[in-house]
């Protein structure tokens, strides 16, 4: 029977994809099936059990039949390969030994996915799709991996999906036929099969073909990334190497956490073959979670603790910031690679510029060869990234960090086209690690300039959050009481295990208290506020007396502090919702606010400031924004025509870790004002007018976005910039 078509990434999700017939047809069978089919809940639970320590509270019956869809669909697959191998080739020893090889590998040992069978017409369906059909050579599943299972549950687990263009300029520029090979952290097999078809494409002989692709090794913490690489690979072998007598190349995919290795019988098993420490290469794209992003609190513990005995803990205020990919540049060389071994990896670009990858800087296990791999006008994540390079040396050798920098960089256009090499070094390099790396040229600029004295002077706002515990709407006011609804806006934006709804709830009107979101902010301009109940006394500090002292709220409170108590993370200590409220003493701190506010955004990809006049509202700011109180309205419209300079957006740009943006404007000296500068008082009278302008706007258009607000204004911000490169860059 010849062959019909070809089939791809692209034809998989068409094919197989939530958009299918198929898709519809299969999860609509599940999901009756999960009501009676008896071994279901049993199923569901020993699922549970392992995919929880990965997804956290987002588990769910729905993405347990998702999982199953997914896993069924690729068995299918495989079962239709071999048909046709058996049909193509009737000699039986052939199909009889490749089957007794897929059975070693233990694909699909994981029962609990198959805990109901597909129906015939089922069967039909997907069979109808792919018979006849050849694989082309290429990672077929990862499209489908990503299409079935959303970009944001994939984020929350830190998996961010190389492009394929990347992965293939980092295995043309770092693989050499024949070495030892190992990702780390494989997910769905993209580099594993980029390196598997380099071989395969090769002028070598299908002995040293084989004997090459023994020597490409993936680990991964995530079952059903596991068994997505080992069909993809599987197939791959399938399609292309089919000898009689000869046994199919090894699969060398085991689920495994490679940060914690020893803990795995099927790695301590083949460590009989020196699986530890026996590699030539490391490539791949680690997770890009940090410490606060992890579930379990025990694991948080193990990853603090690593990361002191790799000797890149950072300071206890960064602790929470913690970057996995950075434990895994450190740590897997340690486990795996040979001296002088070298590994290559994908990095969000933090490492390179966050405070808490300081120690991470001082690359103590690596050679003075690093490299990196910068794309300034085009990273393909939302999170700044780079691709980092070193050769492992060990803990027993000492190079100075000194010599280790500067570090040649390679600079590569939106296409992947090779641009330029040019330097990167560090703002001041110690014995224990460096500060931030750039570009040498910028950093003889920002060398010259000194922090602000205003730094000490803005704090971050008060972690308003959960928000739909505290945010509200007022249905009805009357004497000292508010009656209150949820806030509907909130509840569109909330996370499913804090959509909590509330109606027709009773406060005393002394616990409301205004606030704003960051999407609020516009530059030079607020544009709305938001209701918050706050369980505090007039001095904002929280007192159980006082509180019971005024029944609504206090049965309010108790309602909303159950919730948190019940819901909040395994690994928080923060044990009620007040203490959430105020963690760090910033809602406390802010009684002391007088009666002009300047506000900015903590994070995003420009600076966006604004005046807010707090004589009479007493508003309370947020941890998405940082704030400035002073009784000089002169003084504040000062610093929001500063802060909302495009010239101080560009330059906290090539500074700053990802979109976080935080104190990074008093790296640069903008002085604190004086009435008798000329310069700054007319900043301060151009910062006014801004304000007056943009209220205009957006009255007139209460849909206008910040970067419509910039082109309005364009000319006065030109104007504002030439004023800020005066006060603060000359």
């Amino acid at each position: 029977m010849g062959i019909n078509n070809k089939i791809n990434s692209e034809v998989i999700v068409k094919k197989f994809g939530v958009q299918s017939e198929i898709y519809n047809a299969f999860m609509k069978f599940l999901t009756d099936k999960s009501i009676s089919e008896k071994h279901f809940e049993k199923n569901f639970n020993q699922w549970k059990k392992i995919f929880s320590k990965i997804y956290g509270n987002e588990i769910s019956n729905e993405l347990f039949l998702t999982h199953t869809y997914f896993v069924q669909i690729l068995n299918i697959i495989v079962r239709c390969k071999l048909d046709s191998i058996r049909n193509i080739n009737s000699e039986k020893p052939i199909s009889l030994r490749i089957e007794k090889q897929i059975e070693n590998l233990k694909i699909f040992e994981l029962h609990y996915f198959f805990w109901t069978s597909v129906g015939n017409e089922l069967l039909k369906m997907v069979e109808k799709e792919i018979e006849n059909s050849a694989i082309e050579k290429q990672d077929i599943f990862s499209q489908f991996y990503q299409h079935i299972f959303i970009s944001n549950l994939r984020h929350k687990k830190g998996e961010f999906f190389t492009p394929s263009h990347l992965v293939e300029a980092m295995i043309e520029d770092f693989y050499e036929f024949g070495l030892k090979i190992l990702d780390p952290s494989c997910g769905s097999g993209n580099f594993l099969i980029r390196i598997i078809i380099k071989i395969l494409d090769s002028q070598n002989s299908l002995i040293n073909k084989i004997k090459a692709i023994n020597n490409v090794f993936g680990f991964d913490i995530n079952p059903l990334a596991i068994i997505t690489t080992k069909v993809n690979i599987l197939l791959l072998f399938l399609e292309n190497i089919i000898i009689e007598g000869d046994p199919l190349p090894n699969i060398n995919v085991f689920l495994c956490d490679s940060l914690f290795p020893q803990e795995y019988n099927s790695i301590l098993e083949f460590d009989r073959n020196h699986i530890f420490n026996s590699f030539d290469l490391v490539i791949g794209n680690p997770p890009w979670l940090t410490y606060k992003d992890l579930f379990d609190k025990e694991y948080q513990i193990k990853i603090r603790e690593l990361s002191n005995q790799l000797g890149i803990k950072p300071l206890s205020q960064y602790i929470t910031h913690i970057e996995l990919a950075a434990i895994f540049f450190y740590a897997i060389p340690f486990y795996f690679l040979k001296k002088k071994g070298k590994i290559f990896f994908v990095m969000p670009k933090s490492v390179l510029n966050g405070d808490h990858c300081y120690k991470f800087r001082a690359f103590s296990l690596f050679n003075i060869n690093l490299e990196i791999w910068d794309f300034p006008n085009n990273y393909f994540f939302n999170v700044e990234h780079v691709c980092l390079k070193a050769e492992y040396i060990g803990k027993d050798y000492t190079i100075s960090i000194k010599k280790k920098y500067p570090i040649k960089t390679k600079i590569f256009n939106d296409k992947l086209k090779f641009q330029k090499n040019i330097l990167y070094s560090s703002l001041s390099i110690e014995n224990d690690g460096a500060k931030l790396i750039l570009p040498s040229h910028e950093l003889k600029k920002i060398n010259n300039l000194d922090n602000s004295p205003y730094k000490k002077k803005f704090y971050q706002g008060a972690t308003l959050v959960p928000r739909t515990l505290v945010f509200f709407q007022i249905k009805n006011k009357r004497e000292n009481y508010l009656t209150i609804n949820s806030d509907t806006d909130i509840l569109t934006r909330a996370k499913e295990k804090w959509l909590h709804k509330f109606q027709n709830k009773e406060i005393e009107d002394k616990f409301h208290f205004k606030t704003f979101l960051n999407i609020q902010l516009l530059p030079f301009y607020l544009k709305g506020l938001k209701d918050v109940f706050l369980p505090i006394t007039p001095n904002f500090i929280f007192d159980p007396d006082y509180l019971q002292l005024n029944p609504k709220a206090h049965s309010f409170y108790n309602e909303v502090n159950h919730i948190y108590q019940t819901n909040k993370k395994e690994t928080s200590k923060i044990e009620t919702l007040y203490d959430n409220l105020n963690y760090w003493n910033k809602l406390q701190k802010q009684i002391v606010n007088k009666d002009f506010l300047i506000v900015y955004n903590a994070s995003g990809s420009n600076l966006k400031a604004a005046v807010i006049n707090n004589e009479d509202q007493k508003i309370i700011v947020g941890s998405e924004n940082y704030y400035y109180s002073t009784d000089s309205e002169e003084e504040a419209y000062y610093l929001s025509a500063i802060l909302n300079a495009p010239k101080l957006s560009k330059m906290i740009k090539q500074i700053k870790s990802s979109r976080h943006i935080h104190k990074r404007p008093f790296l640069f000296p903008i002085p604190i004002f004086d009435e008798n500068n000329s310069i700054h008082k007319i900043l301060a009278k151009k910062g006014k007018s801004c304000h007056i302008v943009v209220q205009e706007i957006f009255v007139n258009n209460p849909k206008i976005t910040s970067e419509k607000i910039r082109v309005f204004i364009n000319r006065k911000l030109n104007k504002i910039d030439d004023l800020t490169q005066q006060v603060v860059f000359e």
